[in-house]
């Protein structure tokens, strides 16, 4: 059975909820995890994709800013 993926709505993201990044490229089996590190606008977040599995420091590593659209709740 799938899990229903969610749309992100930037009213109720915060700082440390897992997300992951699927653009339309990468089409349905590819994707890569992360963390929200910081909100910058309704369009744009900052999000730490690689921490060498030490996601409890997430905020101890570097993030990319990533646009909204390309972002799905939770992580798969």
């Amino acid at each position: 059975m799938l899990k229903e993926i969610k749309m992100l709505n930037i009213t109720q993201l915060k700082v440390g909820d897992k997300v992951h990044y699927q653009p339309p490229c990468y089409g349905d089996k590819v994707w890569d995890n992360g963390i929200v590190k910081e909100i910058e606008t309704k369009d744009n977040v900052w999000v730490v994709y690689s921490c060498d599995e030490n996601w409890d420091r997430y905020m101890d590593y570097v993030s990319e800013r990533t646009n909204l659209r390309d972002l799905k709740e939770g992580w798969r």
